[in-house]
This record gives structure tokens, sequence and C-alpha cells, in this order.
């Protein structure tokens, strides 16, 4: 592998992660509420999410613009598969019989 191809894979994956790390925690924030019967109104909702989304919008934008020799292909790769491997480990225990 190349440096820009190991760039590419570390952004991605630090980014990928980042960004899945912040929407577990307001998953796991709206499961506490929903326990609690304290349901969030859908206008409270909205601004956390714009901000995760904003959040991952600029990373990529910087990335961009400081890191250019970054290969684009193997970071979207890899923020893909850091961005999703956490949700299948939890899809894959919440499909687990033992629960």
């Amino acid at each position: 592998m190349n440096y820009s191809t190991l760039l590419g894979v570390a952004l991605g994956t630090i980014i990928g992660g980042v960004f899945a790390w912040l929407q577990l925690q307001a998953l796991y924030r709206n499961e506490l509420l929903e326990k609690r019967r304290q349901l969030p109104m859908l206008l409270r909702q909205i601004p956390g999410s714009g901000v995760r989304v904003a959040f991952l919008l600029m990373a990529l934008a910087l990335v961009q613009v400081l890191v250019p020799t970054a290969d684009k292909w193997w970071l979207t790769g890899s923020l893909a598969v850091s961005y999703g491997i956490p949700f299948l480990w939890r899809l894959r225990h919440l499909r687990s019989p033992a629960r």
C-alpha cells in the first residue's frame, strides 16, 4: 500500500468511527428516554441529527481541502465499513436468541 491509500484508510476509519459513536450515543439516549416513557418530540431530535450530519460533511470537506493526497476511494470504503460495523454488531446482538 502506498501513502495515499494508508492516509485514506486512516482518515476514513477515524471519521466513520467518530460518526458511528455519535449516532450510537444518540440512539442510547433515545432508548433511555423511551424506557422512561419520556419520548422526545420530533422537533427536539432534528437539531441533534442535523449537527451530526453537519459534522460528517465538515469532516469530509476538511479532508478534501487539507489532505488532497488521500485516496478518496479508500477513504469512502473505510468510512462505510467503520460506520457500519458497530451497527451490524448491534443488529447481531438484537437478533441473538440469548436475548
